[in-house]
């Protein structure tokens, strides 16, 4: 109450001070000692209050030291940050973490010490700070003395009286705190921790993988651990062996012996084996088993075991089985006629049947023994000396000399493979008394080195008496062909002459139809007779091919106009599809086999075409004459090369020919050292193939236009894309593939899909895959496009060929990215097709 009076006397003195009130009035005795006594009373006050204030200033000072004391002394990095983000005051510990002298951090901007990474995020939150006095503990990079700091930071807001202008005078105060060691040691336990959870993973997945079961026990025999490879040999799951006791597993008696071995390795810590036990299959009879049981020690007490087993009944039923193979195979090399001998390099034997002791207790035992010394080498009249002494003749009747064959091959390491040895006795010209076939291979040892050799001796002595009389017979034949030849060929001649000649004359149609056959009976005589000789020349090895370079567009070109007219005659058509190559040959046997081809497919074609090619195939030459005729049934391919048989010809029809034209062409054939193949279908017709040997080519221009097809194999070559033809019909494919052959492309032909799948997973990578729409066995052209992009990737180019023009086929090929073209097919149409495709492959390739 004093305190309120005081305050409004004091007023009133101020105001009649200020209002100038005391000027020329007059102020009474009570006034004047009122003022005054209220003066001396603020006096008094003021006093008071100076002195608080010293005491309070005093007071200030002394926090304000132990306050710097204690913001010195923390161990933390702290300092404080006004609101312009410099820094006010800084503390010995942010000087020595982030390396700079106090005078230096005082006034520093806080956007130096922060990694430029984190400016936007502390700042931020320390506007979150001002605004809402929220702040979240979290780290920040700081710029430390040598390198950045992992800073976990806290703040909080200094509380400070607002000055004159209203804005908050306080400060931030952020202690920092230096987690980047920790950080360091953190994520070297979290990569620890990392690598021993991948390693138990690792170790994990190796014992699920492993064939063998795993199974884990404790100490009293329980499961705690199964793998895969248990469950599926046991038949039970993880929740049914888990807890169970190993031992229940185990089949037979209580005595059996994994049972046993189980008991005592749990009780004295030993690894034991079991190589016959039998555990339990559920559902079904126990198997025969494997099992080693290899205790776990932990401070020296056994803590459980591990077991492994497998399944050893296959592998024990095939030993078995091996056994028995053994003793049939013992048997049956016990009774070969021909002698078996294994012997070791010393000279041991080591297997021999019973007619490879007796060879070798004769004459014929040097011939089997690795340690025999060569053969002496002396003139068959050399009497000299040793008159009379065993002679060894080679297959050509020369004496032989070296090693013997079991000596060579043991000596040279490589297999000597039937060696025909002739003995005679004596020194004189006598014929050898007994032939043998010698083979003698090698059996290499761990070094590589040969360590035994094996010898099979076959007595050949009958085979080479037979070879002479057959050699006798087969003089006596060749001389009587040729008398017979040189007598038939005088009478033949006349007969041909006179026939000619009736023909000439006005006779009755009867008697002209009967002069007619007479002409053609003698015509087939005559073209018997020429097949006759040409075997008889063949046979006497009076043909001899002489190889030269040929060109063989030539020779195609010069069969196509033969025969095109002959073709056209019996209503066919004849397509040809030359390559212009120069191959090394004999050009003469060469046409003449492929003109007997083109000459059947001729005869045996009733409608249709036929299709003549030539082609390179994994480097060699190789012919092909497809026809739409009456083909060959499956059981007579082989037949058909024997000498006068013919397809469809029972009644021995000489019009039809004499049945000699393949035999022969197969001998001319092999003796250009190539190769003649026939596929046939019977009802659609065949394909003759003759292959070239390779390296019979010399080099490769491919030809112009051919003789009636501008676009068949002509023009400049397009390039060596591989391309994969998938075409079911024969002759088109054979078109197909002669077409792409003569534009560059390296072509692979196939009949199906599964034909096409076959060749892709033998290695062919396709650029481009050109296929029929409709396939056999349901497939599709589209279906294999999809299974080989799957493989290839999307970008693999496809062409489709199809009869089919609805808009379906259309929608199909344009989703499936195809190229699509309609049947029958132009050659320019297709070949500009397959360019656009490779050439759009390519461009996408490059501008990926």
């Amino acid at each position: 109450m004093n305190g309120f009076r005081n305050e409004r006397l004091r007023k009133r003195a101020e105001q009649a001070l200020n209002s100038g009130g005391f000027e020329g009035a007059e102020v009474s005795a009570t006034t004047l000692k009122e003022v005054l006594h209220e003066l001396y009373v603020h006096q008094a006050e003021l006093e008071i209050q100076n002195e608080e204030l010293r005491t309070a200033q005093q007071a200030l000072e002394a926090s304000r030291i132990q306050y710097l004391q204690l913001f010195q002394s923390v161990p933390l990095a702290c300092f404080t940050v006004n609101a312009a983000g410099i820094i006010c005051e800084a503390n010995v510990a942010a000087e020595r973490q982030f390396g700079l002298p106090l005078r230096r951090l005082k006034g520093r901007p806080l956007t130096l010490m922060v990694e430029s990474l984190d400016h936007g995020r502390l700042f931020t939150a320390l506007a979150r700070l001002r605004d809402s006095g929220q702040w979240t503990r979290q780290e920040y990079a700081f710029v430390g003395a040598h390198s950045a700091i992992d800073g976990l930071t806290d703040a909080r807001i200094v509380e400070l009286e607002a000055g004159p202008d209203g804005v908050d005078k306080g400060d931030v105060l952020l202690t920092i705190t230096d987690v980047t060691e920790r950080n360091a040691w953190v994520g070297e336990l979290q990569n620890a921790r990392d690598e021993a959870e991948r390693t138990r993973a690792a170790y994990h997945h190796i014992l699920q993988a492993v064939a063998d079961g795993i199974c884990g026990l404790d100490a009293r025999g329980a499961v705690t651990f199964v793998n895969a490879a248990a469950q599926s040999m046991t038949g039970f799951g993880a929740s049914e062996l888990v807890g169970r006791s190993f031992a229940a597993l185990i089949g037979g008696d209580a005595e059996e012996e994994g049972r046993r071995a189980l008991t005592l390795s749990l009780a004295d810590g030993l690894v034991r084996q079991v190589t016959g036990g039998r555990l339990r299959r559920q559902g079904a009879d126990d198997f025969v088993a494997e099992l080693t049981v290899s205790p776990i020690l932990q401070n020296g007490a056994i803590s459980g075991a591990v077991v492994a087993f497998r399944d050893v009944t296959a592998r024990r039923a095939a030993e078995q089985a091996l056994a028995e193979s053994e003793r049939r195979h013992r048997t049956l090399v016990q009774s070969l006629s021909e002698g078996l001998v294994m012997r070791a390099v010393d000279g041991t034997v080591m297997v021999a049947n019973a007619m490879a002791e007796r060879l070798m207790t004769g004459p014929t035992g040097v011939l089997l023994d690795p340690l025999a010394h060569p053969l002496e080498s002396r003139k068959p009249g050399d009497r000299t000396g040793r008159a009379a002494r065993r002679r060894f003749i080679g297959a050509d009747g020369a004496r032989l000399t070296g090693l013997p064959p079991a000596a060579k091959a043991v000596n040279s390491g490589k297999p000597v493979v039937e060696q025909i040895v002739g003995i005679a006795d004596g020194d004189g010209a006598a014929a050898p008394t007994r032939w043998l076939r010698v083979s003698s291979h090698p059996v290499p040892g761990a070094d590589g080195r040969p360590e035994a050799v094996v010898s099979s001796v076959t007595d050949i002595s009958a085979i080479k008496s037979m070879e002479r009389d057959l050699n006798v017979a087969l003089d006596a034949k060749e001389r009587f062909m040729a008398a017979a030849s040189h007598d038939l060929r005088q009478p033949a001649q006349a007969l041909t002459l006179l026939s000619g000649l009736l023909l000439k004359e006005p006779i009755p149609e009867d008697a002209r139809r009967i002069a007619t056959q007479l002409r053609d009976t003698v015509a087939s005589l005559g073209g018997l007779l020429d097949c006759l000789l040409d075997i008889s020349k063949l046979e006497a090895g009076l043909v001899t091919p002489h190889s030269v370079p040929v060109e063989v567009g030539s020779i195609m070109e010069r069969l196509h106009g033969e025969f095109r007219a002959v073709a056209a005659s019996s209503g066919l058509t004849l397509r040809t599809v030359p390559v212009r190559l120069s191959a090394c040959t004999d050009g003469g046997l060469l046409e003449r086999v492929l003109r007997n081809l083109l000459t059947n497919a001729i005869r045996y074609t009733r409608q249709g075409r036929v299709l003549f090619g030539a082609r390179r195939r994994n480097g060699a030459l190789r012919f092909e004459v497809w026809d739409t005729g009456i083909g060959i049934p499956e059981n007579q391919l082989d037949r058909i090369f024997q000498d006068f048989y013919q397809i469809g010809n029972v009644a021995r029809d000489r019009r039809e020919g004499l049945g000699m034209g393949l035999s022969i062409a197969r001998r001319l054939v092999h003796m250009l050292g190539g190769t003649i193949e026939v596929t046939s279908t019977t009802g659609k017709g065949s394909c003759f193939a003759v292959t070239l040997p390779q390296g019979a080519i010399l080099d490769e221009r491919h030809c112009g236009d051919s003789p009636d097809d501008s676009a068949a194999g002509g023009g400049e070559a397009d390039g060596d894309a591989s391309v994969l033809l998938v075409e079911d019909d024969a002759v088109i494919r054979m078109a197909l593939a002669l077409m792409l052959d003569g534009w560059g492309y390296r072509v692979t032909e196939a009949g199906s899909v599964a034909e096409a799948l076959e060749l892709v997973d033998g290695m062919l990578v396709p650029d481009l895959v050109l296929t029929d729409y409709r396939l056999p066995d349901g497939d599709t052209g589209l279906m294999l496009m999809d299974t080989l992009r799957r493989r290839f990737g999307p970008d693999l180019p496809g062409v489709l060929l199809t009869g089919d023009t609805s808009s379906d086929r259309l929608r199909e090929a344009a989703g499936a990215q195809c190229a699509l073209l309609h049947k029958p097919i132009q050659p320019d149409d297709l070949r500009r097709t397959v360019r656009a495709s490779l050439e759009r492959r390519d461009a996408e390739t490059e501008a990926t």
